[in-house]
């Protein structure tokens, strides 16, 4: 990603039994004839456990979903009633990455159980544990279907990859940055005001972004799709088109993005009177980060997005991204040729280009570090003063696989702090972005922070230093928020 936006895989056992836990109850048992009281008072299944199992949890817990297992039937939740009661009396499950200190976000309880359907699960599980049902098939439970809902003035438009693409990484990457060349058929000025991405083969996919890219740089892509072997071409830290590149402000204060996937995000609205400008001609880049410790599939990524003309005269929305520098040495007793970081960068170099070799030395001086001697840390921050007035509308993190927490802060350490983004427990299998209940306003004497916390004891593999990169061994601390001018 630019910075990256969204990447890997994330937490141990410990994370995947609680991704896995944190799922309701299927199928209630209908039994007959008596059972003890606990049973007899059990909630019913169709009745009142699978609509909301159906609502919250088989986003995740499906065939191809960032959970560990899949929830397909009775027999499936029955089989872990105990997991079920735990998650859910301990409210690790479903997952609400932000902190209580957050500020309330649009949305929040629709992504989360209020304490009577807490409740009704939590009793059904119970009563398998006291008294199994019968080894029930049960009737499949399909994911309640994605509405894909135009409101009137809109128009729904498909975008998919031309044809499916195989990821390879080169020189052994186990990481593949493809983008591809997009035509929304957009003949007017325009502007998108929600967008759904739909990853192919999802547990290949570490995130996806769409980016807008001007009319006058439509060839430049062509050409570039042209002679790079296969579908789409080559590309990291951002398209590699229509100015498009990883390094300059300009594009950490107008990242050019549509739209982001990661695990646990992907199907965002615009507020309501905001949304991203379209002009006629534009085409869209679609990036895909392909993760290929988990295989080597075809993929076929798609998106749906809502768009309405010019006229209706909405507010424009900028992505800003607040990028800190990773410098993560390793652990005390660790030793390796990558433990050293001349041997990292250049390890980078071997699997993304020269130009990787720019974005760890860049991130220090962009945040005020010494570049030419850094600190290894395991926290790591950055600030950036705003130079124009904005309207914070969303705000989003992102790490990858050793992340620890998060946090964004506008001015912090002085009477007019506000926090904006906690996740105290970072994980990489719950992303999204955050719609402020109550935007925040701000201006050229606010300061944003990023701060991001790692832990190298996470790493999996062999002993390395480990930079900010675009690979699932690499690392990130990022910032991202949606804003409109005032």
């Amino acid at each position: 990603m630019p910075s990256g936006v969204v990447s890997s895989r994330v937490l141990v056992l410990a994370a995947g039994a609680l991704v896995a836990l944190g799922v309701p109850a299927l199928l209630a048992l209908s039994s007959s004839g008596s059972a003890p009281a606990a049973t007899a008072a059990a909630p019913d299944f169709a009745r009142d456990v699978a609509p909301i199992v159906r609502e919250t949890c088989l986003g995740c817990h499906r065939d191809g979903g960032i959970a560990p297992f899949a929830f397909r039937t009775e027999r499936d939740l029955a089989s872990r009633a105990s997991l079920i009661v735990a998650a859910l009396t301990e409210g690790r499950m479903p997952p609400w990455p932000p902190s209580a200190r957050s500020p309330a976000y649009l949305g929040q309880a629709a992504r989360t159980l209020d304490r009577r359907e807490r409740e009704t699960l939590v009793r059904w599980a119970r009563s398998q544990l006291v008294r199994p049902g019968p080894a029930r098939r049960g009737t499949p439970l399909a994911p309640k279907p994605t509405p894909e809902r135009a409101f009137p003035g809109e128009t729904r438009r498909e975008v998919a990859m031309p044809a499916a693409y195989r990821p390879a990484g080169a020189n052994g990457s186990t990481d593949d940055y493809r983008c591809f060349l997009l035509d929304p058929k957009l003949t007017n000025d325009g502007f998108v005001t929600s967008a759904r991405i739909v990853p192919g083969a999802a547990a290949l996919v570490h995130h996806v972004i769409l980016y807008r890219l001007p009319a006058a740089a439509v060839g430049e892509a062509r050409r570039l799709d042209g002679r790079t072997p296969g579908h789409g071409w080559t590309c990291f830290g951002g398209p590699g088109v229509g100015g498009g590149t990883s390094g300059g402000r300009g594009f950490l204060d107008d990242a050019g993005w549509i739209a982001a996937w990661a695990p646990g995000w992907g199907s965002d609205r615009l507020r309501t009177g905001t949304g991203i400008e379209m002009p006629a001609g534009s085409r869209i880049v679609m990036q895909v980060h392909y993760n290929l410790l988990n295989g080597r599939r075809p993929d076929r990524s798609r998106a749906v997005l809502t768009t309405v003309p010019a006229d209706r005269r909405l507010t424009p929305v900028q992505t800003l991204l607040l990028p800190a520098p990773v410098e993560l040495a390793c652990r005390r007793g660790e030793s390796g040729p990558l433990c050293e970081r001349t041997a990292a960068v250049f390890d980078q170099v071997d699997r993304f280009g020269a130009d990787s070799a720019l974005v760890a030395s860049g991130l220090l001086l962009l945040c005020g570090k010494d570049a030419a001697r850094p600190v290894p840390s395991v926290v790591s921050s950055c600030e950036r003063r705003l130079d124009r007035p904005v309207t914070i509308q969303a705000v989003a993190g992102h790490m990858h696989l050793l992340g620890r927490s998060i946090r964004v802060e506008l001015n912090p350490g002085t009477p007019r702090a506000r926090l904006l983004l906690e996740i105290p427990r970072w994980s990489f299998h719950w992303q999204a972005s955050y719609t402020l209940r109550r935007p925040v306003e701000a201006g050229p004497e606010d300061v944003l922070r990023v701060t991001c916390r790692h832990d190298a004891r996470l790493r999996r593999g062999e002993p390395r230093y480990v930079l900010w990169g675009e690979g699932t061994t690499d690392e990130m601390c990022l910032g991202v928020l949606q804003v409109t001018p005032r």
